[in-house]
């Protein structure tokens, strides 16, 4: 039952994030009157299709894609549905400033669900402020052994004749998982907190945790409720430090970085991901979904044949040429440019398979 759930989550999480990238496509260009015949949701064979007033809306088998075949797209010369339309409503004939819109709406989309969605869970449920501040003890840690109290401020802590004054959260806990297993299973560590405006100092005598590998003190990050002005700096803030990160890990894989590929999902990874999230709650879920629409959104950036960021650059080179690219050289490079990214996408599904048996 579980293993059915699971598939289910995943394609309503895949199948969300594709639908709004292609709804972003389909009302670009049909807001500039390019004929769209076909609107779907996945690939390969229809399961299900609806004729509208024009446009045909169908669901087809295999839940890892979608398009919207509109007249005039290299790879639509040849499809029969557009034989008898107006010329005047191909995506040829409209202006170089629609057609870069109607590109870079699906990705545009995808930057707004993950905006929305990251905005809604933080303006929603209280989030963790990364400040050396203890939000929580862990009952019957090391930390509630030695005094430490939710709202305590951690100004000082040394371990091992090394110290450091945290700055953040993230710097206290990277700096005591720094320390490698001494052989015992505890390990002193002396802090210096304020507490209630006053300094006071205690020893907690950390605990090794096999799991991850680390000293533990048993004390959890500080969270707070956002106003909707700090949530909506916040989700600008998360969206843009995700959209950088993603780029960082992109370029390391354009430049041939061997242990990059290691860091990125394919649907096998991504199924994985959203199995272990799913019970950690709806707002997990909703973040995951938020981080994988901005992940696809910038993929789709790329300058490579077959994707959005291409399409905006040949727009770009036939408005400096003055003239259309032959569509035998569009359509070839297409081609060989979508090989290319599924050449990858094999590559990275058998890197997740191979951590799945891991």
């Amino acid at each position: 039952m579980d293993s059915i759930i699971d598939i289910i989550v995943f394609i309503l999480v895949l199948g969300s994030i594709i639908f709004i990238h292609e709804l972003g496509h389909f009302v670009a260009a049909k807001s500039f009157g390019v004929y769209c015949a076909e609107f779907a949701l996945g690939m390969g064979p229809k399961i299900f299709s609806k004729k509208g007033k024009e446009t045909e809306y169908s669901l087809r088998a295999l839940p890892v894609g979608g398009f919207v075949a509109m007249y005039g797209e290299a790879d639509q010369e040849q499809n029969d549905v557009f034989s008898g339309v107006d010329p005047n409503r191909s995506l040829k004939n409209i202006k170089t400033y629609q057609k870069v819109i109607v590109m870079l709406a699906g990705v545009f989309m995808n930057f707004l669900m993950a905006f929305a969605i990251i905005l809604t869970v933080y303006s929603l449920q209280p989030v963790t402020v990364d400040l050396p501040v203890i939000g929580a003890v862990v009952e019957n840690s090391p930390a509630q052994l030695a005094g430490l109290e939710a709202g305590d401020k951690i100004t000082t802590i040394e371990i091992l004749d090394q110290s450091i004054a945290p700055e953040t959260y993230t710097q206290l806990v990277g700096f005591l998982q720094s320390f490698d297993y001494t052989g015992v299973n505890t390990l002193p560590v002396y802090v210096e907190y304020a507490s209630d405006g006053q300094i006071a100092n205690t020893v907690v005598e950390a605990k090794y945790n096999e799991e991850i590998m680390a000293y533990q003190l048993g004390i959890e990050a500080s969270t707070v409720r956002l106003s909707f002005d700090q949530a909506f700096r916040s989700s600008a803030k998360s969206l843009g430090y995700v959209s950088l990160s993603v780029l960082g890990t992109l370029g390391k894989l354009v430049t041939g970085d061997s242990q990059t590929i290691s860091q990125v999902s394919g649907p096998v990874g991504i199924f994985n991901i959203t199995s272990q999230v799913r019970d950690q709650g709806a707002a997990q879920l909703a973040m995951v979904v938020a981080m994988l629409s901005a992940n696809i959104g910038i993929f789709n950036l790329l300058p490579i044949p077959g994707l959005d960021g291409s399409q905006v650059i040949f727009a770009l080179i036939e408005k400096a040429l003055g003239r259309e690219i032959p569509v035998n050289i569009r359509y070839a490079l297409q081609l060989a440019g979508l090989a290319l990214v599924f050449g990858l996408m094999i590559l990275i599904t058998v890197n997740d398979i191979t951590k799945i048996f891991k």
